[in-house]
């Protein structure tokens, strides 16, 4: 039996864990929305760096299984690309059911895409 090493949030960013810091996010941010998950994000209060959130309801899943499946899912999908996003944010990852069903790879070019929207519009503010 192997053990599986846990997967990296990201190498610098601060975890986002209270539920009042999600609400906020989704209050006042902004959000770009793909197929298989929506990308909240708001200015950090903090400075520089990123705070990052996931969330993936056990009511929208069904189980809490499929859940956390969704949960780890996304979190290797920012892992994938984390490089790629701008610094100065606070990000909760919101999961939607087809992040259970979607191929990785297109999991990962939305995140990428999402990024890109986020950086974009970092740009012209």
């Amino acid at each position: 039996m192997s053990v599986k090493a846990p997967v990296r949030v990201s190498f610098n960013a601060r975890v986002l864990t209270q539920r009042a810091c999600f609400l906020r996010i989704k209050a006042g941010g902004l959000k770009v929305s793909c197929q298989a998950f929506s990308l909240q994000y708001e200015s950090a209060h903090e400075g520089t760096g990123i705070g990052l959130g996931f969330t993936c309801a056990k009511r929208s899943f069904k189980t809490g299984v499929a859940a956390n499946r969704a949960r780890r899912r996304l979190k290797a999908a920012w892992q994938a690309c984390a490089i790629k996003a701008p610094q100065g944010f606070n990000y909760v990852v919101v999961g939607k059911l087809p992040v259970l069903t979607i191929e990785f790879k297109y999991l990962v070019r939305d995140m990428e895409g999402a990024l890109a929207k986020v950086a974009a519009l970092d740009q012209t503010a």
